[in-house]
């Protein structure tokens, strides 16, 4: 019989860890690689985060922190960074779902090559997909202009919304494509063999089983898309986001105490987002119990 249960998630047994501790100290290899990780992590991420923490809450940090929450156009920052995130995290994941899904459902031909272009934005240039979205749907874009006529001005919210959805949805493709092949294919296959519409299987069996990935794969790109720089300076137009104007702040007005206020109201919902993955997947998991090792249909 099959089975679904959530579980609370339980901790793995430590009879091997002071043997594995041992084998660690023991291997000077391995010693002088996590000391090389810590030193690099330390010297890219602690020294840096430590001097905006510093900068932000010194005198003129704290000042800037009161005139980001009491300013209206500081505010409606604040709002477009949300705002963007949401949008990207819901298109992306769900573009990235479609993927996975023909992925590890359905028979078709071209399964290797669909799975290398759902990986293409992960090792193209940073700008590629901004580039690409400017010249086929810019003001003169090829698609925009030249076929349909519209000078679509792609510089705003609706081009951000395009270009960082294409350039995230692969994390959500491969945390989607993970979890559809590790689902037991039984259950879709006895509620078929009781009648089931493939959508009300979909509907009832597949889609419960993935509200997990879902989640997981929305607040990945969530934090994507907010702590992305570069594609709001290109395409980002008058839409204005925390991380272009905290860049600006620095780069453009010099003023080190306002940029690091602006990194630090930005690394509050990035953190918030850690912390309610971390605790929602450490509280529950989902176990399908036997079955076959893959299905398609």
């Amino acid at each position: 019989m099959t089975a679904v249960s959530t579980l609370p998630a339980t901790a793995p047994t430590d009879t091997q860890t002071p043997r594995a501790r041992t084998r660690v100290r023991q291997d000077p290899i391995t010693v002088t690689l996590i000391v090389a990780v810590v030193v690099i992590l330390i010297i890219l991420v602690g020294m840096p985060l430590a001097t905006v923490l510093s900068r932000a809450f010194a005198e003129d940090g704290l000042a800037a922190l009161g005139r980001i929450f009491t300013s209206p156009v500081n505010l409606r920052i604040i709002q477009n960074t949300v705002v963007l995130g949401i949008v990207v995290g819901a298109i992306g994941t769900l573009i990235g779902f479609l993927f996975a899904y023909a992925q590890a459902r359905l028979k078709f031909r071209g399964k290797r090559v669909l799975h290398l272009l759902a990986l293409l934005p992960i090792v193209s240039p940073p700008f590629a997909v901004a580039t690409a979205s400017i010249t086929l749907f810019g003001r003169n874009g090829i698609i925009s202009n030249q076929l349909l006529g519209q000078p679509w001005n792609i510089y705003g919210l609706g081009g951000l919304t395009l270009v960082l959805s294409l350039s995230f949805f692969p994390v959500a493709y491969m945390n989607m494509l993970g979890m559809l092949r590790s689902l037991d294919p039984a259950m879709e296959e006895a509620a078929a063999s009781l009648g089931a519409s493939r959508w009300t299987i979909f509907r009832t069996v597949t889609l419960p089983l993935l509200v997990p990935g879902f989640a997981a794969s929305f607040l990945l790109l969530f934090v994507e898309a907010i702590a992305d720089l570069a594609n709001p300076l290109v395409i980002g137009g008058d839409y204005t986001v925390l991380a272009s104007r905290a860049y600006i702040a620095i780069t453009g007005e010099y003023n080190t105490a306002a940029g690091s206020a602006y990194s630090l109201v930005l690394l509050i919902p990035a953190l918030l987002v850690f912390i309610v993955q971390r605790y929602w997947t450490g509280r529950t998991s989902t176990v399908t119990v036997t079955g076959k090792p893959s299905g398609q249909m």
